[in-house]
């Protein structure tokens, strides 16, 4: 999938790699969808226009054993040009995830400003793959960082909370849920249709399971959605 900004637009694109996701999304028959081929795991943005603003958010989860990976390639092509890309994974079983980020900020972007950050939390036997952040920078007046994180669920916490009277699979939830929010808080309004009365996305993360409250597409009011079949 290729998204090309003109001067001034903003754009956000939310990215689910959930098959349940995506399967729901597909039943939304009067909704637009843009999903992409199994094969073709890829966004590429390119802001061409001075002023223009990407923000990519990503959840993905995966279990038992699931292979998924995501490629993300942002071209900042003009002045004063913005990027963000945040991706979270939470993977169980011997699932694993690889993920891909490139942002390349041409001759004459001045006062680009891009940053790329991916975060994972394991469970079991789960193995980060390939987390390769890059960045190509050919103009000097401008800002660019990256980050990543891989961890393993925190034991430690997990006693505690079980000390606590609390179940191992609500504890488990409760890390993970923490660990999501700022995705879920980023995408709350492209997504709103997913989200219940309490403001909780509708999927246990721990089971794999999904409630489905609406079958609705993610394409919100702030952009369009971008869909990944696992």
């Amino acid at each position: 999938m290729k998204v090309v900004l003109k001067k001034g637009e903003k754009k956000v694109i939310p990215v689910f790699l959930k098959e349940e996701v995506l399967r729901s999304v597909r039943q939304a028959q009067s909704f637009r969808l843009a999903p992409l081929a199994q094969d073709k795991r890829r966004l590429e943005v390119v802001l061409a226009g001075d002023n223009a603003e990407i923000e990519v958010v990503g959840l993905i989860i995966g279990k038992g054993s699931d292979d998924k990976s995501m490629e993300v390639y942002i071209t900042h092509a003009a002045p004063k040009t913005k990027s963000r890309v945040n991706v979270r994974a939470v993977l169980r079983g011997r699932s694993t995830f690889a993920f891909r980020g490139n942002v390349k900020i041409e001759r004459g972007a001045k006062g680009a400003d891009a940053y790329l950050r991916s975060d994972a939390l394991l469970f079991d036997e789960a193995k980060m793959g390939d987390d390769t952040p890059a960045l190509e920078i050919l103009e000097r007046d401008v800002k660019a960082g990256h980050a990543a994180t891989v961890g393993k669920v925190d034991e430690q916490m997990l006693f505690y909370l079980m000390s606590r009277g609390i179940g191992r699979v609500q504890a488990e939830k409760m890390l993970i849920e923490g660990f999501v929010k700022p995705i879920l808080d980023q995408i709350r309004e492209p997504a709103r249709s997913y989200f219940d009365a309490s403001g909780s996305i509708p999927f246990d993360f721990t089971q794999g399971k999904r409630t489905c409250v609406k079958e609705r597409s993610l394409v919100g009011d702030k952009g369009g959605g971008f869909y990944v079949k696992s």
